[in-house]
């Protein structure tokens, strides 16, 4: 079980951001060893020899290391090789810098304070506080810099606290984290969440991974030895080499319940401890009973009651009178005396030992996935309706790392009363991305977007603006407008009603039981995209060449490729939108397919 099969190989975006961040650190490299002249720089194949010269320059006290290897932890079982490492003051104690071809800090909120300092004065000493900005979170990054930390520590070359880690990204100046803030808000086995520091997530993390390993080598050696983890579907599954082995072993039979959407591990631990394995089974459950398990309505002692009590006796009179929140959801259920109780399931009402809040929509998903029709209305929705306006204006942008490239909108007027051009508009810059020219490729798109709402609010028009899965458009516009001024009025048109996630609309009154991204969603209208593999990832690397103006026709057809899959993009919200509004209320109801 520690290679069950031969892995996928790393796909083309994968490759871009590895040949990219490679590139990327070889240029901070030589950067950092012209402005210290006295660098120690190291590199090469050897990996025995690096590990050595690394060592004799941390004892010699050298200020700044380049590409160094530091000592294995053959106990701890860690390697490491941050790429900088930067004397403590007044100390032969390091502290490790790593190199990322990505934005490290901006001003909109989501991260920790940021402390920058410049790569020529890079010591945390020399840092400066930036008000109203924030150093992005980035688990991974964070969780490398635990690793060294750890190393470091057990080499007996690290500085006192406080335990500090940083990160060069394409500011080119260095980031400065505390690996002992409580920053990350993480789940606990009773389901509720607690804030740990970085230090105590990493801790966690590996040593849960040196488990995995020994189990499974145990595994190897007796098969009757159970493995201490087995195939899930996670987010990172679609990043994963190995998901060709475990993708086929999930979606075996009637498919594991970790394929349902949100479902995430605690549930799937929780549904395998009840002995709920795949979707068959969960579909099985009750879902009046999983809906008063995820309200929080106890029901063993009424269940327990079942075998001794009279079915006429009331249920406040097993319960008690001062649950009143529970007695208002039985009531609410239909389950009023003992009587009632009996049609309850007993193994969904299981589940009362460790309930999830989502159980009831997993038994629906379930359903779905299993169920004849690709889609299904929720309980309750008689009609799906979707906020309609007199404008619409369907939107989409295309970001890179460095940020955003191209917004693209969508116009459709229903009234012809709005001097402004329908149809497919770009706001584009193929120029490298700088900060001040994507704030000025904002500006563009926010005022033609103001004008167009002005316009509509003088003629007494509804205008109404749409976007699929708007969070990432919510973010990239609050972190543009936080640098042009102009954050509280994106706040104001995120809160409006003029501001519509279809995304949201679509969840809210329909179920599939699978994803429901736009590339998913769309086609159930009849859109097809006019490009070849659409997709952000491929889109990445399109853009790549789309910049390059020494690439001459590959990078106009690179260039209209992106326009094309913008614009289909906001062509498929429209068609979704008409689709939801027209037709979607034709769709079976989950109810069909049983109670």
């Amino acid at each position: 079980m520690l290679r069950p099969g031969e892995p996928l190989p790393p796909s083309p975006s994968a490759e871009r951001r590895a040949e990219r961040g490679r590139t990327f650190e070889t240029e901070i490299l030589a950067k950092l060893a012209f402005l210290h002249s006295d660098a120690v720089v190291l590199g090469g194949e050897d990996r025995t020899e690096r590990e050595r010269a690394t060592v004799v320059a941390m004892k010699d006290g050298a200020g700044v290391i380049l590409a160094g290897r530091l000592p294995s932890d053959l106990g701890a079982r860690r390697a490491g090789e941050p790429d900088v490492l930067l004397r403590a003051q007044s100390s032969t104690s390091y502290r490790a810098v790593d190199i990322k071809a990505h934005l490290t800090h901006d001003r909109a909120l989501g991260g920790v304070d940021a402390s920058c300092s410049a790569l020529a004065t890079p010591c945390p000493e020399a840092a400066e506080e930036r008000p109203s900005h924030w150093a992005r979170k980035r688990r991974a990054d964070m969780l490398q810099l635990a690793h060294y930390q750890r190393m470091l520590e057990a080499a007996g070359f690290a500085p006192p606290v406080p335990r500090l880690g940083g990160i060069i990204g394409v500011e080119e100046e260095v980031v400065w984290y505390d690996l002992d803030a409580a920053v990350w808000l993480t789940p606990s086995s009773t389901g509720n969440q607690k804030r740990r520091t970085t230090m105590e997530v990493y801790d966690f993390e590996f040593d849960f991974r040196l488990d995995i390993l020994a189990v499974a080598q145990a595994h190897q050696a007796d098969e009757t030895v159970p493995l201490l983890v087995v195939p899930v579907r996670t987010s990172e599954c679609e990043t994963c080499p190995w998901w060709s082995w475990c993708g086929p072993a999930l979606e075996a039979g009637d498919g594991d319940v970790s394929l349902l959407p949100y479902t995430g591990w605690r549930a799937f631990r929780v549904h395998r401890d009840h002995g709920v394995a795949d979707r068959r089974q969960l579909a099985n459950l009750d879902h009046r009973t999983a809906t008063l398990v995820a309200d929080g309505v106890d029901l063993r002692p009424l269940l327990r009651a079942v075998d001794h009590e009279l079915d006429s006796a009331a249920v406040e009179d097993v319960i008690g009178t001062r649950k009143t929140a529970q007695l208002a959801r039985l009531r609410a259920a239909g389950v009023a005396t003992v009587g009632d109780a009996r049609a309850l399931c007993a193994k969904t009402a299981s589940y009362c030992d460790e309930p999830l809040a989502g159980l009831a929509e997993q038994v629906d998903d379930a359903r779905a996935a299993l169920g004849p029709a690709p889609v299904y209305r929720r309980r309750g929705v008689e009609t799906v309706t979707v906020p309609g306006g007199d404008i619409e204006v369907d939107i989409d942008m295309e970001n890179v790392e460095d940020g955003v490239y191209l917004w693209g909108a969508l116009v459709t007027d229903r009234t012809g009363r709005v001097p402004v051009p329908t149809g497919y508009r770009a706001f584009v810059t193929w120029e490298p991305l700088s900060p001040a020219g994507e704030g000025s490729l904002f500006a563009q798109f926010w005022n033609w977007l103001g004008h167009l709402r002005s316009s509509a609010a003088e003629t007494g028009l509804q205008l109404r603006a749409y976007c699929y899965n708007a969070a990432a458009e919510n973010g990239q516009m609050r972190r543009a407008a936080s640098v042009l001024g102009l954050g509280d009025e994106v706040e104001s048109f995120i809160a409006s009603a003029e501001w519509v996630d279809l995304m949201k609309v679509f969840e809210s009154q329909l179920v599939t039981g699978s994803s429901v991204g736009l590339k998913k969603a769309a086609p159930l209208s009849g859109f097809a995209w006019e490009v070849d593999d659409p997709g952000g990832d491929v889109s990445m690397l399109y853009y790549e060449t789309a910049v390059d103006a020494s690439k001459g026709t590959a990078a106009e057809a690179a260039r209209a490729w992106l326009l094309t899959y913008n614009r289909n993009d906001c062509e498929a919200t429209a068609a979704l939108r008409w689709w939801l509004g027209s037709v979607a209320s034709a769709c079976p109801p989950i109810e069909s397919l049983g109670n």
